[in-house]
């Protein structure tokens, strides 16, 4: 794996490291279940959506030229 991969890819893996903990969350405390279960489902819904998606050069262009006027 490389760094840019894993640089583009860093909030589709932080929803997922969250939606799974709020799954333990809602087995460790049962009163709230429905609750944590609902929070791991858009956090893993986000994940998802994120990992899959994909730049085109023209975005990736564009990102580079913000990133080095600030």
């Amino acid at each position: 794996m490389n760094l840019e991969w894993i640089s583009q890819k860093s909030s589709s893996l932080m929803g997922i490291a969250v939606g799974l903990g709020f799954i333990a969350f809602a087995f460790l405390f049962s009163q709230y279940m429905y609750i944590h279960l609902c929070v791991a489902v858009v956090a893993l819904a986000y994940a998802y959506k994120q990992f899959k998606k994909r730049d085109t050069p023209f975005e990736k262009r564009e990102r580079e030229i913000r990133r080095k006027v600030m």
